[in-house]
């Protein structure tokens, strides 16, 4: 599946989703402790790894059926990475229910790495325990970013505001404590990494800066040292023998 029919499958799902939790109560909502945005950043001078924990990746037309998410969450999280992403969707074929058990399970900030249209879905990611949520800023309007991103920040969540361009970025003038997330996919479901550098130069330098496309290889990310602070990886960690080894060596040579 082309990255963009995944990304229209992908919105029907959410607006699916909008529908059935449309005044969703919010008095059990206690705030998140666990800084994502602080977590990401703490090697500045190299790339972080965010594992993102999925079953499948449409775009790229790859499966992991049999992964035992909540059980790998716990295992990356005794290694020393700084956050976790969780794609919830079915889509990718996760759900909210494990979100909330990965959430529990470990002591690393989560990012709900899926698409929040509409701020039901701010107050149900918290409820879940993300620490983190995702704001696609092409498809939203400039006003409904802000909105999302402000009720996500009284909530201490990091709002991940994912642009496309400069000018977006530059339409949004984003702001701490938001994380500034670059998508830059192809149509094959992997970063353009030739598009990267010209959209973080644009990024205020004391906000985070974290690439949420798909890298072909844990390699990768050593040429994008000075321009992220993070990159959010999948399928370059799971094509891994073993994905948790594969991070400990990788931080271990930070």
């Amino acid at each position: 599946m082309a990255f963009d029919d995944t990304i229209e499958t992908w919105l029907d799902e959410k607006r699916r989703e909008v529908e059935t939790i449309r005044g969703i109560a919010t008095q059990a909502i206690v705030p998140s402790r666990r800084d994502f945005c602080q977590f990401i950043a703490s090697q500045r001078t190299a790339v972080n790894l965010v594992p993102r924990l999925a079953r499948r990746d449409p775009a790229t037309e790859t499966r992991w059926p049999d992964l035992d998410l909540v059980a790998l969450a716990k295992d990356l999280d005794d290694t020393d990475i700084g956050a976790l992403a969780f794609r919830s969707a079915a889509l990718h074929g996760g759900s909210l229910d494990e979100l909330a058990e990965v959430s529990t399970a470990v002591s690393a900030p989560v990012l709900r790495d899926d698409l929040c249209l509409h701020e039901a879905q701010v107050y149900d990611s918290r409820l879940r325990g993300a620490d983190a949520i995702l704001i696609p800023a092409g498809i939203l309007d400039d006003e409904e970013v802000v909105r999302i991103a402000d009720i996500a920040v009284s909530l201490h969540m990091t709002p991940v505001v994912a642009v496309r361009d400069r000018d977006q970025l530059a339409r949004l003038e984003p702001r701490a404590p938001w994380c500034v997330g670059i998508e830059c996919t192809m149509v094959d479901g992997y970063a353009d990494l030739s598009l990267v550098g010209g959209i973080s130069d644009a990024v205020p330098h004391h906000l985070v800066v974290v690439l949420l496309s798909e890298l072909r290889t844990l390699d990768d990310a050593a040429a994008l040292s000075g321009l992220v602070d993070a990159v959010v990886v999948g399928k370059s960690l799971f094509d891994r023998a073993d994905p948790v080894a594969a991070v400990e060596s990788y931080l271990a040579a930070l």
